[in-house]
């Protein structure tokens, strides 16, 4: 019913509706009321009936459209009726056309905002219906996993204690944490006293991390997809072992001189829809360890690592479509971005003031991780104290630029006002010694929206030298 409802709304059916709705309406002026030219004297005017129902039923386009056509049918007959003189002798009559458009254009104006609310709930209804499906894939393999683990080593006192480690090694968010964590599995739990990852760049493959591999090693540090064990292990999406291409010959005869030396296991970790992000390495470990028990293991520590790196890369995501930053409690600047353009077209369309700032400090990038925090932190909390609530203070684009602010319905004076004022406050904390090495007046640029001379957000993004 939703999905229909959206669709009406988004078809030419007003134009249809409207006429079909105002012929019928005339057509029973001319018959039941014949002295009543565009049912004068009828309160209320049965015309509203169409100038209400459809915006209500399409927002804006349908406004505009059954406003002047509802406007048109009655001064065209009322005209055709009694004449254009009848309008000079009583121009109160031209209430009617003029509130006919004026009503329906504020109708379809509210539609209109409803209808991008439910296209916007509409796209995250399915943004979160996509995700369920995701995390579902993702039980699926862990529950794989788990049972292929358990099947594998349910002769071993200790499955549960290596399965705990290996789980916590995995469990991040960070994408590095997790490499390592693979080969500290491999390091720990299988044995293996040489092993690396390599992480998959297109074509190639680059090596990430290493455990155990000695300075006067000169092993690869980087392979192409296909090449060697390592490559082909890649290109496949499938675990290889030295065992595979000693006794099984798995690989192409071609292929023979990359493998020497290249590694004795190698296992791909494959996401979901068959992303890879790499392949783990194994190049040293006792062969007597090399089982197939060893071997299901290590698949299942790289499939498990999948399922964490898919979490990772997408928090990675979502938390860069976030509208505030985390540590400092303001917007990104994307979000920033999008705004300066939602306020630029309402500048325009309303001929209101608009302004922006920049704050140029690239001095507080150069600061050491331990002072920067709280030093921002002081400067937001001296700036946020001259803001209104829907200011928008943002993270800036570059280190030259750490912050900028977006300043609706705000005119030129009344911004350098506003700049005035931080200036005073900064300097009240002894502030701008360790922001600005000249004057700190010269480090905030300020622009205000122009109608003469700018014609989008860029324009007013370039006057901060953005």
């Amino acid at each position: 019913m939703y999905e229909r409802i959206v669709r009406i709304g988004r078809t030419n059916y007003f134009i249809y509706e409207t006429l079909v709705g105002l012929v019928l309406l005339l057509t029973i002026n001319l018959v039941l009321l014949p002295g009543k030219p565009a049912f004068e004297g009828v309160n209320p005017n049965p015309l509203w009936i169409i100038v209400l129902a459809i915006p209500i039923r399409y927002g804006r386009r349908g406004a505009i459209f059954a406003g002047i056509a509802s406007a048109a049918v009655f001064l065209s007959q009322y005209i055709w009726m009694r004449g254009l003189d009848a309008i000079y002798d009583d121009l109160w009559i031209l209430r009617f056309p003029i509130m006919f458009v004026l009503i329906g254009f504020i109708l379809g104006e509210v539609k209109t905002v409803f209808m991008l609310r439910e296209d916007y709930l509409t796209s995250r209804v399915e943004e979160l219906q996509n995700e369920n499906e995701r995390l579902s894939k993702e039980n699926e393999i862990v529950k794989e996993a788990h049972s292929i683990l358990t099947a594998n080593v349910a002769t071993k006192q200790d499955t549960i204690t290596i399965l705990n480690e290996i789980t916590a090694r995995l469990k991040s968010y960070d994408a590095d944490v997790i490499y390592k964590g693979i080969l500290e599995g491999f390091r720990d739990d299988l044995g293996a006293e040489e092993c690396s990852f390599y992480v998959a760049e297109g074509d190639d493959l680059r090596l990430h991390c290493s455990i155990g591999w000695k300075d006067y090693q000169r092993r690869p540090d980087q392979y192409k997809i296909g090449q060697g064990l390592i490559g082909a292990s890649a290109k496949a999406l499938q675990v290889m072992s030295i065992k595979d291409f000693i006794f099984r010959k798995r690989l192409r005869e071609h292929e023979e001189t990359d493998i020497m030396g290249d590694t004795i296991l190698a296992i791909p970790v494959v996401g979901i829809d068959d992303r890879l992000y790499g392949v783990a390495s194994i190049e040293s470990m006792p062969l007597m360890k090399l089982t197939d028990t060893t071997v299901q293991t290590a698949r299942v520590v790289c499939e498990l690592a999948a399922s964490s790196l898919n979490n990772a890369y997408a928090f990675k995501a979502m938390e860069e479509i976030q509208i505030r930053d985390r540590r400092f409690n303001v917007y990104r600047y994307h979000y920033f971005l999008a705004r300066a353009n939602e306020e630029f077209l309402r500048s325009t369309n309303y001929m209101l003031p608009l302004s922006a700032m920049a704050f140029k400090w690239p001095r507080l990038k150069g600061l050491s991780d331990a002072s920067q925090a709280p030093l921002i932190e002081s400067i937001i909390t001296v700036l946020k104290a001259r803001l209104r609530a829907f200011d928008v203070l943002a993270v800036g684009p570059d280190e030259k630029t750490p912050l900028v602010l977006l300043l609706a319905t705000t005119s030129g004076p009344q911004a350098e006002d506003i700049k005035q004022k931080m200036i005073a406050h900064i300097k009240e904390y002894e502030l701008s010694g360790v922001l600005a090495e000249g004057p700190i007046e010269e480090t905030i640029v300020t622009a205000a929206y122009n109608p003469h001379t700018m014609s989008g957000a860029d324009d007013l993004l370039k006057a901060l030298e953005l």
